[in-house]
């Protein structure tokens, strides 16, 4: 209990040059000092959010990468002054009492709120990723350096839009209801406007990087989309107007316009905003008693339109800026462009680049948020359409800023013939900017180069030197940038504002919201008189701001009901007065600005003089003479007022104007500035006595001054604001370095206090700075009284809650009560004042009551140790008696369970005879059904063999029959070819073997012939066979005669002749045999051809057999094992002669119950052919007359599957008819049961063909 006493009243921030706060814990108090103990830290990023976290989810990310040995950091001892604190205490740490940091998503509802505690709570959430939280009704928004999808994200906005605007609690706050967001001011200024009927603005303001664009751009988006998400507030309505419109497209991407050529890259921002801006969203709102009549419970606001006004355009951008910056985005937009993109505007922009221009430069960026400058250059034209600014006129803005590239390329020298005058050396750059411009060359080097003056109705003209010379083109180069911007803002304004745009009402009185986007506070080593415009637009602004916390407070005091008359705050008049006063820095500038020789260091002087009773302007004794400074609510700062005197005059010398006049472009020409500023220029006359028009006399500058502009400007700012209801966000820029979830202390309190946060804390806590909520009061402060109990009375909760509260704090802090007053106007001044829900404690008196807690605590520490003794002690009897109890529950258990035991199992002996006696019972009725069921399936499966036997013998027989029909026609016609074959090679061997003999027989005659010519023998001639059968009748003649041939021999002569005559014959007979052979051999060529068709089917048919092989072969096994039962029936054949009568006289009756059943089966089929005859006309019937095509397709599809099923036969086989060729024997084509089938099945189709 003690180390959480400690966790909670010694953790306490000290202040450190170097960290800004630091967290500590007390060692010993000794009055005026305090001895504390800290860390040595190295780095603010090394400090937790709350020291006491050990966790790694607790330490920073750039904690988190250290090892834990360099984590470990080392602990000092430290004496601290309390006296430079305010109410000389230390402002102590919101904690546990685990020593953990409480965080709070509302800093009011901190215990101990001050500059400190808002770092550190800031601090928690944004290690946790959390960028927004809330105090009061300002939104702080920590820049998180990621995207954070979940917070923006569809769900998100209509999550919001329905908890602030459609449907929110009526009883509580309903920012109770959700986190800290943006979208949570967006929200609340829509239903202000809707609801209300009263105009809003939210002011966002933080330094360069803090995120401020990005936040606008949520903001109008959300505000854009609200409508959409809200269905109208009901269920059953639906506006027309849910659907986004052109208009509101057109406001949303006018933003790329404004930051391309607004935005520039600095060192602490790549996409800063250079100007500050006020768009006022116009929203057409629904009068609240039509929506009531139409249903609705929140009025619908339509977003219409938007006006957008800028200031303070930082044009000294446009002709220099640092190294490691940039100038404006449009220009290395348009010269990153493609090459046909460039000429197209100018093509003198072919082949040119950043350093091409000297007002550009080098520049190592090219990506600005993941977006080349090609691409960004691509959005801006696809932006610039949307507003309607293309063709001609978007190659008049192109060329406008070409015209201010160009005339940075100018380069002045001295004339040899005058060294004071000075002429432009650049003769081609010259040429090209005088074609752009459309105005001759020598106008445009005289107007740069000479100034006209007119003194007592006298013109001449004053050369001017190189110095002036180039500072006067850099004038004109910032003038005509201005105007062009100026031109865009208007050319923006009437494409998005509602009553040119807003086509369903454009005469409606429109609501606003306006959205200011304003630089912040700044503070450098050296400010210029943009700083100055600046601060002294914040000072305005921080003005609004504390009249407002103070009405919040006001507003908070009187719910909570607690007299005002405590609240102080300071506030800035004497700093806006010195700035804007009669006597102030403005109307002193402008006077020394009409002063013919007014320079800065006489400004200064007389500043200091006419305002030398001012607190608000300090002098330094190391200041210079053109140095002065003011003190700013956020802090002093020192001002350099060098050229103060020329950029509030800011004016072009006739020269130039007539010149831009004269050029040919009509945004270069007419200025480009929008209608507002035409319309004050048109009052000017009216203040024509007044010294807010400034003029200089014997000069060609006639002008208001910047300042005065710039008053006038955030004049009419003001007024419009003061006219609406404000909202605030602060935007923080958590580190330089830019990375997430790190958050640097010095900067961060410094941007705490320019934003006004902590002058905010401050008016808020002014009177009593810590406040407690009742029942945390109960919980702290009840051990300081132990007499004190809380009531329980018939009032409400809330007065009981107040009256014990007060009761308890008016004992506790009795002694610090002061008596102010005498007699009757005495007044007690008590430490503390109770209020509804919360109690507000003066300065000192919560300090007081934590260290008497601290004391309490040991007190209560006796206590709780007496207590904890008893307990102790009843614990242990508690834990005897427990055991015998126990005992003795364990003795009469087992006895109980004895018995229990005893009696289960006599009951399972009874339960097992009667399951036994009903189981032999049922045993015997399964048996008995066990058998039957085994006789009927003996019974069916004897006749169903028996049929089958006689089924497969008729179908064996059948098949047998027409295979034996089919082939034996094929058979015969091969026999005979066989035959005829056999006959003509039986022929053709007789007639081989007669040509042997005779050509034997001639060879014998030709060597006999030879042999009698030598010998002088007789020759013999032998004659053909066929010679012989010709010589005669027929009778039988011999094959050789011989003659004898009296008188001389014959000659070989003659006997050649006759074997000549034999040759011939032979050659006749060999040339038949040879046409005979062909013959021949064709037809055996067509027999092969025939054999080869004839092997196919074969083939087929050997196939077919191959299938029907397997089922034979089951068959043959089992005719083998019939064929053993054959055998052994016929070694008994003998034994059964007698039975054989029998046997026959059953084998007759199968055969007549087999022609019984031809005899039904021929009946089945003259019935299913008229079936089939009989559905053939139903069909045909609904084809001619049915016209549902659909109806005519199911009866079709039913008749197939109802044929299909029907016509199957009793083999399952179809009984198509078929004729086949020589099976006269199976011919059933006359048969009355062939002429009713249609198809036939496919195993007789393979035996008829």
């Amino acid at each position: 209990m003690e180390s959480g006493s400690e966790n909670t009243t010694n953790r306490v921030y000290i202040s450190s040059q170097e960290f800004g706060w630091v967290p500590a814990q007390i060692v010993s108090n000794e009055g005026k000092t305090v001895k504390v103990s800290i860390k040595d830290y190295e780095d603010d990023l090394q400090i937790p959010a709350c020291e006491v976290s050990t966790s790694l989810t607790s330490l920073s990310k750039f904690d988190r990468r250290k090892s834990p040995k360099e984590r470990n950091i080392s602990t000092i001892e430290e004496t601290v002054d309390i006296t430079k604190y305010q109410d000389n205490v230390l402002p102590l740490q919101n904690v546990d009492e685990d020593g953990k940091l409480i965080e709070v998503e509302d800093m009011v509802d901190l215990s101990f709120l001050h500059e400190a505690a808002i770092l550190y709570n800031l601090k928690a959430r944004h290690s946790r990723g959390i960028p927004y939280t809330r105090t009061g009704d300002i939104v702080i928004a920590v820049n998180p350096y990621e995207w954070i999808k979940k917070l923006y994200a569809e769900e998100t906005r209509s999550f919001y839009a329905d908890k602030l605007v459609w449907n929110p609690r009526q009883d509580v706050d309903p920012k109770t209801d959700v986190e800290p967001h943006v979208y949570e001011t967006s929200s609340m200024a829509y239903r202000g406007l809707a609801v209300d009927g009263q105009d809003q603005s939210i002011l966002v303001s933080g330094e360069s990087g803090a995120g401020k664009t990005e936040t606008v751009k949520i903001l109008m988006s959300h505000l854009a989309s609200v409508q959409t998400s809200s269905h109208c507030a009901t269920k059953d309505h639906h506006d027309h107007h849910s659907d986004i419109s052109p208009i509101v497209g057109r406001v949303l991407d006018s933003n790329p316009l404004l930051e391309a050529f607004g935005n520039a890259k600095t060192v602490r921002n790549d996409n800063s905003s250079r100007f500050g801006k006020f768009i006022q969203l116009q929203f057409e709102t629904e009068d609240p008693t039509h929506a009531a009549f139409a249903g609705k419970t929140i009025p619908s606001a339509v977003l219409a339109g938007s006006k957008c006004e800028t200031y303070l355009l930082e044009k000294s951008r446009v002709i220099s800026h640092e190294e490691e910056e940039r100038t404006y985005h449009i220009f290395y937009q348009l010269l990153s462009a493609s090459e046909s993109q460039k000429v197209m505007f100018w093509d003198k922009l072919a082949d040119t680049d950043n350093e091409s221009f000297s007002y550009v430069g080098y520049t190592d960026t090219d990506t600005i948020e993941d977006r080349s400058d090609e691409q960004q250059f691509q959005c801006t034209i696809d932006a610039l359409a949307i507003v309607g600014v293309k063709d001609d006129i978007l190659k008049d803005l192109m060329r406008a800023i070409c015209i201010v590239l160009q005339l940075g390329n100018l380069t002045f020298d001295e004339d040899p013939e005058n060294d004071e005058n000075a002429i432009i050396s650049s003769k081609e750059e010259l040429t090209d900017l005088s074609e752009l411009m459309g105005v001759p060359e020598d106008i445009v080097g005289k107007s740069l180069t000479e100034r006209t003056v007119t003194a007592r109705n006298e013109t001449y003209k004053v050369p001017l030197n190189v110095i002036k010379a180039r500072d006067s083109c850099d004038a004109l180069a910032k003038e005509i940038y201005s105007n062009t911007f100026d031109w865009l803002v208007n050319a923006i304004n009437n494409a998005t504002c509602a009553e040119k745009n807003y086509k369903e009402n454009p005469k409606a009185d429109f609501g606003l919201i306006g959205l200011l986007d304003i630089f912040g506070f700044e503070s450098f080593a050296v400010n210029r008189f943009e700083q100055l415009c600046i601060n002294y637009a914040n000072e305005k602004l921080q003005q609004k701001f504390t009249l407002d916390i103070f009405r919040s407070v006001q507003q908070e005091y009187e719910d909570e009901g607690i007299e005002l008359g405590d609240v102080t705050f300071s506030d800035n008049l004497d700093v806006i007065n010195l700035i804007e006063g009669r006597m102030g820095l403005i109307s002193v500038l402008n006077e020394e600005c009409l002063r013919p020789r007014g320079n800065d260091s006489a400004f200064v002087s007389k500043v200091y003089t006419m305002n030398k009773d001012s607190d608000c302007l300090y002098k330094d004794r190391f200041f210079r003479d053109y140095q002065f400074g003011v003190t700013h609510y956020a802090g002093p700062v020192t001002y350099d007022a060098t050229n103060f005197v020329t950029k509030n005059m800011d004016t072009l010398p006739l020269d130039l104007v007539n010149c831009r006049k004269a050029c040919t472009n009509s945004i270069v020409a007419t200025g480009g500035k929008p209608s507002s500023d035409g319309k004050q220029k048109k009052k000017a006359p009216e203040r024509r006595g007044k010294r807010s028009n400034l003029t200089r006399k014997n000069s060609s500058l006639v002008s208001d001054s910047v300042g005065t502009k710039f008053k006038s400007q955030l004049g009419q700012l003001m007024s419009n604001i003061s006219e609406t209801r404000t909202r605030y966000i602060r935007c923080i820029k958590p580190n330089k370095i830019k990375e997430p979830r790190v958050m640097q202390h010095i900067s961060t309190v410094e941007q705490l206090r320019c934003a006004g946060v902590v002058a905010a804390v401050t008016i808020s806590r002014s009177a009593f700075p810590n406040r407690l909520e009742h029942e945390q009061v109960f919980d702290r402060f009840m051990c300081l009284d132990k007499s004190f109990s809380r009531s329980d009375n018939t009032e409400t909760e809330e007065s009981v809650v107040q009256n014990d509260v007060d009761r308890l704090l008016t004992s506790v802090l009795k002694d610090v009560e002061k008596v102010e007053g005498e007699g009757e106007s005495i007044k007690v001044l008590k430490g503390f004042v109770c209020g509804k829900t919360r109690a507000y404690f003066r300065a000192g008196s919560l300090e007081l009551m934590e260290s008497r807690r601290l004391s309490a605590f040991g007190d209560l520490a006796i206590d709780m140790q007496r207590i904890i003794r008893g307990f102790v002690a009843k614990s242990k009897y508690f834990k005897l008696r427990k055991a015998s109890l126990k005992a003795q529950a364990w003795t009469r258990r087992n006895a109980a369970r004895r018995r229990f035991k005893a009696l289960r199992k006599a009951a399972i002996m009874l339960q097992c005879w009667t399951r036994c006696i009903f189981s032999q019972t049922t045993l015997v009725q399964l048996r008995r059904e066990r058998g039957a069921v085994l006789i009927q399936t003996h019974w069916r499966m004897a006749v169903a063999i028996t049929y089958l036997k006689a089924y497969r013998s008729a179908s064996i027989k059948i098949q047998a029959c027409a295979r034996g029909a089919r082939q034996r026609p094929i058979y015969r016609a091969a026999l005979k070819e066989k035959q005829e074959e056999a006959k003509l090679e039986n022929q053709l061997k007789a007639l081989q073997r007669k040509l042997e003999e005779a050509e034997q027989k001639r060879i014998e005659a030709e060597k006999k012939a030879e042999e009698g010519a030598n010998t002088g023998k007789t020759v013999i001639v032998y004659k053909d066979a066929s010679e012989e059968k010709k010589s005669g009748d027929g009778q039988a003649r011999p094959s050789a005669v011989a003659q004898s041939v009296q008188g001389p021999p014959a000659t070989v002569g003659q006997l050649s002749a006759q074997q000549q005559t034999l040759m011939d014959e032979s050659g006749k007979m060999l040339e038949y045999l040879r046409k005979e052979v062909f013959k021949l051999r064709s037809q055996n060529s067509q027999l092969r051809t025939d054999f080869d068709l004839l092997k196919e089917n074969n083939q087929r048919l050997m196939d077919a057999n191959a299938s029907a092989g397997a089922s034979f072969a089951a068959l043959n096994q089992h005719a083998k094992q019939l064929s053993k039962a054959n055998m052994k029936i016929q070694a008994e054949a003998t034994k059964y002669k007698d039975q054989a009568h029998k046997v026959n006289m059953a084998q007759i009756e199968l055969k007549e119950e087999l022609k019984m059943k031809q005899g039904t089966y021929i009946a089945e089929v003259h019935s299913r052919l008229q079936y089939q005859k009989t559905m053939a006309r139903i069909v045909d019937l609904i084809q001619d007359r049915c016209r549902d095509y659909r109806l005519v397709e199911d009866v079709l599809r039913l008749s197939d599957e109802c044929e299909s099923d029907y016509m199957g036969g009793p083999t399952g086989v179809d009984l198509t008819p078929s004729k086949p060729q020589g099976a006269s024997s199976l011919d059933l084509s006359n048969t009355p049961m062939a002429t009713g089938l249609t198809s036939m099945t496919s195993k007789f189709k393979s035996f008829f063909g």
